[in-house]
């Protein structure tokens, strides 16, 4: 005896494998973060796996270059509050989360500071990534412009990490920021 599946089932069934994916894809932030991702390395962005905390002063441009041959930096000497010269390189996703840009700041040969600026949608997952890299973070209280900004901080090998806590801002850049020791601002040494 054989049982047939009427056809509207069979018709909603196929519907169902097809929109399925899609909608994950589309509706949902792991499938839009994995469908982000592919995309930029089916573009030919430089994917950036960078430990932060392991950032220190000596690290040198070449060195840089080295270990991320993809990545193509642009250095100019321009005055900064870290240094001297800032280089800059486009990047596509750091550490598999969706980015636009690597700065490095240099004081003489040093560096001094790095940023890297992410997409605003990943801000949750940037956080949630500096946590379960680095542990729990110092809060503090960055007052800039004379607005008080919540940030987290965790303390690095060689400086300290920062990024804003909570909810970005509509004029919030999406940005974490390594800090050498020299760098740090005598009210977040503590």
């Amino acid at each position: 005896m054989k049982r047939r599946l009427h056809p509207l089932y069979k018709r909603l069934l196929l519907l169902a494998i097809v929109i399925g994916p899609f909608a994950w894809l589309v509706f949902t932030e792991d499938g839009q973060w994995r469908t982000d991702t592919v995309l930029l390395s089916l573009m030919g962005k430089t994917q950036l796996n960078l430990a932060l905390d392991r950032l220190y002063p000596g690290l040198s441009e070449e060195r840089i270059g080295d270990q991320f041959p993809d990545l193509e930096l642009r250095c100019t000497a321009v005055d900064t509050s870290f240094g001297d010269r800032v280089c800059t390189g486009e990047i596509g996703t750091f550490n598999g989360i969706p980015s636009d840009s690597l700065v490095l700041y240099y004081a003489g040969e040093r560096l001094a500071a790095a940023k890297i600026a992410y997409r605003r949608s990943y801000h949750g997952r940037m956080l949630r990534w500096l946590r379960d890299r680095l542990g729990t973070t110092q809060a503090s209280l960055v007052v800039h412009d004379d607005k008080p900004s919540p940030t987290h901080a965790w303390a690095a090998e060689a400086g300290l990490v920062v990024a804003r806590a909570g909810e970005l801002g509509r004029d919030d850049e999406p940005a974490v920021l390594w800090l050498s020791q020299a760098a740090v601002p005598d009210r977040m040494r503590d």
